[in-house]
């Protein structure tokens, strides 16, 4: 990203492939002709000896693997919490009126090189790695092997694998962080008080921050 201001810059790598990890649902952009194309599919992020590799599968009848095939640039964008701010939570509107509304956010972007696969052991081994993420935290985890002889490898005929060997990690938290603590404080507030749980999980991000603030 050329732009964000420092402030909202994340550039620590655990904490970008933490929020890769949780958020889990990429949309992934490539160029064809001239034009962006995008799909949206679940990635989990692998190494690849020091090398961050993001695996995915797409639908056999998805033309957006074939730009792949002799490998091509492409960009995975994960979006976090993001919420609408309202500027009567600033203590600072009631103090001098100087407050507009604003979009809070957080974002991943991982840059790199895409590229193919239909090799039947290695989706056989994504397809368990992106479940196994998944399912892994649940009282009853579901596993490939929970389906019947023959029923998974039949599916993985229809999809094709994708890695991006990623060359640039980015994130932006615009999480409020050049306003004075009692401004944040009330945007946490507001949004804690919201019934959105999109609302309720930005608010959760500001307090982490606060409390990492707190600790340094």
């Amino acid at each position: 990203m050329s732009y964000p201001p420092a402030a909202f810059r994340e550039t620590r790598e655990d904490v970008l492939l933490g929020a890769v990890a949780e958020i889990g649902l990429a949309a992934l952009v490539v160029v064809r002709d001239g034009m962006p194309e995008a799909v949206s599919l679940p990635m989990i992020m692998t190494r690849d000896g020091e090398a961050l590799m993001l695996e995915g599968h797409v639908a056999l009848a998805n033309p957006l693997w074939r730009l792949a095939e002799g490998g091509t640039a492409a960009l995975a964008i994960f979006q976090g919490p993001h919420a609408y701010v309202h500027p009567g939570w600033y203590p600072a509107k009631r103090a001098h009126g100087k407050v507009v509304p604003t979009w809070n956010y957080v974002v991943v972007q991982a840059h790199g090189t895409l590229a193919v696969t239909r090799d039947p052991d290695w989706l056989a081994a994504h397809l368990a790695r992106l479940t196994d993420a998944r399912e892994a935290d649940r009282p009853e985890p579901w596993s490939l092997a929970d389906a019947p002889e023959g029923y998974i490898a039949a599916l993985q005929r229809g999809i094709v694998g994708l890695t991006l060997r990623v060359t640039r990690l980015e994130g932006v938290w615009k999480i409020a962080q050049h306003h004075p603590e009692a401004n944040r404080r009330g945007v946490i507030t507001g949004l804690s008080a919201s019934d959105a749980a999109g609302d309720r999980a930005m608010a959760a991000v500001m307090e982490r921050a606060e409390c990492d603030r707190a600790n340094r």
